[in-house]
């Protein structure tokens, strides 16, 4: 009998991995905590503030990173030999397991380590205006950069948490080896479709004029470039990865 997708399963589900992890997230944001605030404190030098700019250039220094680390280790109970029969005999269906997971691994990690980045960064005013000319002030953290950051993350997020299923030792190795592999195969379509739409323009021509034309164009046809780039690494892989947990499961 199918299951219906069921909230609260999920919530379940999201909260048994995190508790599992729990020791290990600790540490990680221990560490990283004290680095965020070595890094706010030393941008408090000279104006004594710390800037939207300055905030995600230091937020972007662990963000991705973690993220990818965090949505392999999701995966950890799931290839280990004593603890994967009963990891894929939980009571979730696979399309709740994948939202689960693309949940915690995208959107909830985003929100709660922006909040942490936040809290590090405002602990950091607060300790210069202690002992230093810094005024209080509430950290502002949303700017382009940041945005920019955050939609790299999901853009790319799904791609390693294929790789976290699919592989099974060197996961991280494999996976990049398989993201340079994809972006190179659809650069490589991307710029066979722009010739073969442009062959009669003469676009290998050494002529200066065609040769400025053709940058101009390749800028505007890079849209097509993108758009399968946003079609093939974010929900396909979503279902790559639904499928890869379906065939594990039997």
């Amino acid at each position: 009998m199918t299951q219906q997708f069921n909230i609260r399963r999920i919530g379940n589900f999201i909260y048994r991995d995190i508790v599992l992890l729990r020791n290990t997230i600790i540490t990680t944001l221990s560490v990283v905590g004290a680095l965020l605030l070595f890094f706010f404190l030393y941008d408090l030098r000279g104006d004594h503030i710390i800037s939207e700019e300055e905030f995600a250039s230091n937020f972007m220094k662990f963000y991705v990173v973690l993220g990818i680390l965090f949505t392999f280790s999701i995966f950890r109970e799931a290839h280990h030999k004593k603890s994967n029969l009963f990891y894929f005999s939980l009571p979730i269906s696979s399309y709740e397991r994948v939202t689960a997971i693309w949940l915690t691994t995208s959107a909830l990690y985003t929100l709660l380590f922006s909040v942490f980045g936040f809290l590090i960064g405002q602990v950091a005013i607060v300790l210069g205006s202690m002992f230093s000319e810094t005024n209080f002030h509430l950290l502002p953290i949303f700017s382009e950069s940041y945005w920019q950051g955050v939609t790299f993350y999901f853009f790319i997020q799904p791609t390693f948490l294929l790789g976290a299923i699919l592989f099974t030792k060197n996961r991280i190795i494999k996976t990049l080896l398989f993201v340079v592999l994809l972006v190179f195969g659809l650069f490589i379509f991307n710029g066979i479709l722009f010739s073969i739409f442009n062959i009669g323009y003469d676009i290998f021509s050494e002529d200066q004029i065609v040769s400025n034309a053709f940058s101009l164009a390749r800028e505007d046809f890079s849209g097509i470039g993108i758009f399968l780039f946003v079609i093939i690494m974010v929900p396909v892989m979503l279902l790559a990865a639904y499928f890869k947990i379906i065939e594990k499961e039997v």
